[in-house]
């Protein structure tokens, strides 16, 4: 498996932990309401699951549905002789190794937050900006892996922190 690959399923379970964890927890840091480990655990854990599902059955049908367009362009009866055989076992590894990766970054990410804000209680808007860096950070890194505009990635994901922010706060879920 190429190095490359391993980008998407970092970036989307760093972003996707980060992201998460704002948007459920938004109102209780925001009202400089403590967090405890265990809650800050069961919300990285939470947020690393749903997000590795996800991740999983997005990855593994991508990669299924390359290998029947593969199999039209072969003009083969069935995408199964494909499936069945090394590929479809090589598809099935990928796509747990990128489930994977993804799941511990998640986790990583949704930590940022919400491990400052166990350290540091009653910090407010402290993990917050501390979340907000981290997507910023996680922007430019993007944005330099891709040969991107650096100024564009880091704009957005911060844009998109403070509108799940918002958002958050607004629903108030934890």
């Amino acid at each position: 498996m190429n190095r490359k690959y391993y980008l998407f399923p970092l970036t989307l379970g760093l972003s996707d932990g980060i992201i998460t964890t704002i948007m459920l927890v938004s109102r209780t840091l925001l009202s400089h309401e403590a967090i405890s480990i265990g809650l800050a655990l069961r919300v990285s854990s939470g947020s690393a699951f749903v997000g590795g599902f996800s991740f999983f059955v997005a990855e593994y049908s991508r990669l299924r549905e390359e290998i029947s367009r593969t199999s039209r362009q072969l003009v083969l009866r069935s995408p199964r002789y494909l499936i069945r055989g090394k590929i479809g076992k090589e598809i099935l590894t990928e796509a747990v190794t990128g489930t994977t990766i993804s799941v511990f970054a998640g986790f990583g990410g949704s930590l940022i937050p919400l491990l400052s804000s166990v350290y540091i209680s009653g910090s407010g808007y402290f993990p917050v900006i501390l979340a907000i860096s981290a997507l910023a950070l996680l922007g430019g890194g993007i944005g330099k892996s891709v040969s991107g505009n650096y100024v564009f990635w880091v704009l957005t994901l911060v844009i998109i922190g403070i509108l799940v922010t918002i958002v958050g706060n607004y629903l108030n879920l934890v």
